[in-house]
């Protein structure tokens, strides 16, 4: 066989060549995978900062929560008391029925016709209105 030089290589020769070729490649590796362990060694330590800060978060969140639903429930309760004092004021005065029942729909006559009864059926939004007979749209308006 021969070299790049064009001499002949002997066999033993080229079996060494090889073997320091291997033997550097096997170094190179090993120092490849000493790097990566550091590397992953690094990162396991990083995880765990960042694991330890995720349940902090998680416990502020949760702390944070629980006062938005205790301030809701709170607003909740003060609105409900808020319109029950308002209905109270309104029932109190002496003018509220009449007041409320000023815009009040009228009951229906017999004695409407059913063009009449039909716009009231159109008013109150009861469905096929149109459709229907006089004595159907009294007892639907009724």
């Amino acid at each position: 066989m021969a070299n790049k030089s064009g001499n002949k290589v002997s066999g033993p020769a080229k079996a060494e060549k090889k073997l320091a070729a291997a033997t550097a490649h096997v170094e190179e590796l090993t120092k490849q995978i000493t790097a990566l362990r550091a590397r992953v060694t690094s990162l396991e330590a990083e995880t765990e900062s960042w694991k330890k800060r995720a349940e902090k978060q998680k416990s502020r969140v949760h702390k944070v929560r629980a006062k938005a639903e205790k301030a809701i429930a709170e607003a909740t309760a003060k609105r409900k008391k808020a319109k029950a004092k308002a209905r109270q004021v309104i029932a109190d005065h002496p003018r509220a029925e009449p007041l409320a029942l000023k815009n009040a729909p009228e009951l229906p006559q017999p004695t409407w016709t059913v063009g009449r009864l039909r716009e009231a059926a159109k008013d109150q939004g009861i469905a096929g209105y149109s459709r229907m007979r006089k004595d159907q749209l009294l007892a639907q308006l009724i």
